[in-house]
């Protein structure tokens, strides 16, 4: 990405209107901004401390993947020239990224434009067990022309591992030993019993990193073969967000967007502002903010604090799209 391309997509931070200077006296002052600095000082430092340990392995994936990259946009190359469906099979984080990421960057009808504009595969994300909803999605595929991915880290996810189940079944007795050829699992590569499954009956499989979160997974292969199969460049998302985490390693506060945003609401928890509201004013961002409710409120609502001590703790996520829900 060129310098002229990356200046045209860079994201300005306004918190003008959570300043007292233009909001009045709900507003922070900037005494207020100063004096708790130190402690948004301290998250920084612990955070760069512990990256890429425990279950932070998100924040390397922008750079750690390099022949996993070659293999999914080889596998998608392959899809798309035998598939015109991609169905993705899969829950919580393994279906909202995929989702955000294709509203975001695909055109917005996508699957319903001619084959000859469209180019790439429809993309189907089933990320409810609804029977009706399952028998719809059944009455306008052919199955021929059908690659399915069933993705879950744990390998026990009750409703991804039913789906496949059933849609497995069906593949069999359509294809017999070629229902292999209509499956790619997407899982971890040490534990669980869709990495057993996958083995016994042949599939191609991608992995999750251990240390790597379900809701932080769509820089892996969850999100990363979808995305290649329905054209978007995963070099470049890659590349974009690698950028964007060194924009986010600044040890300057106020120009280190994602830790100045998370000390205004830390700021704005003690003021009682305990609901955050994401609504985005683009369609194409929609599912941007069905994301990051699952995202918010997953790791930061806590029952006990790191002391064990019960605090209830967390802002209420709330997803919302201008002007719709104004």
């Amino acid at each position: 990405m060129n310098l002229e391309t990356r200046k045209s997509l860079e994201l300005k931070l306004d918190y003008n209107n959570m300043m007292a200077e233009f909001v009045g006296k709900e507003g922070f002052t900037e005494e207020e901004l100063e004096d708790g600095l130190k402690q948004a000082r301290r998250a920084y430092r612990a955070v760069m401390t512990s990256r890429g340990e425990g279950m932070t392995g998100w924040m390397e994936l922008p750079s750690s993947q390099t022949e996993i990259v070659k293999d999914i946009i080889s596998t998608a190359r392959e899809v798309r020239k035998k598939f015109d469906n991609f169905v993705v099979l899969g829950i919580g984080g393994s279906a909202l990224g995929p989702i955000a990421a294709f509203q975001a960057l695909c055109h917005l009808r996508h699957n319903e434009l001619p084959k000859f504009d469209r180019k790439y595969p429809k993309l189907y994300v089933e990320d409810n067990v609804d029977p009706e909803r399952m028998a719809a999605l059944l009455d306008v595929l052919d199955l021929d022309k059908t690659m399915f991915n069933v993705v879950t880290k744990s390998g026990a996810t009750s409703e991804t591992m039913a789906q496949y189940l059933i849609i497995m079944d069906i593949l069999k007795k359509r294809f017999g030993d070629k229902a292999k050829d209509h499956m790619i699992a997407t899982t971890s590569a040490s534990k669980g019993n869709l990495i057993k499954i996958a083995k016994a009956e042949g599939l191609k499989t991608f992995y999750i990193p251990d240390n790597v979160g379900g809701r932080f997974s769509e820089l892996s292969p969850v999100g990363l073969l979808p995305a290649a199969v329905v054209g978007i460049n995963i070099k470049e998302l890659l590349e974009g967000a690698a950028h964007m985490r060194k924009i986010c390693k600044n040890r300057d506060v106020r120009k280190n967007p994602a830790l100045f945003t998370a000390y205004l609401e830390v700021l704005s928890m003690k003021r009682g502002k305990n609901i955050s509201v994401m609504m985005p004013y683009a369609d194409s961002l929609k599912y941007i903010a069905d994301w990051y409710c699952q995202l918010w409120g997953e790791s930061l609502g806590k029952r006990v604090n790191k002391l064990g001590a019960k605090v209830y703790a967390g802002q209420t996520p709330v997803k919302a799209l201008g002007v719709t829900d104004q």
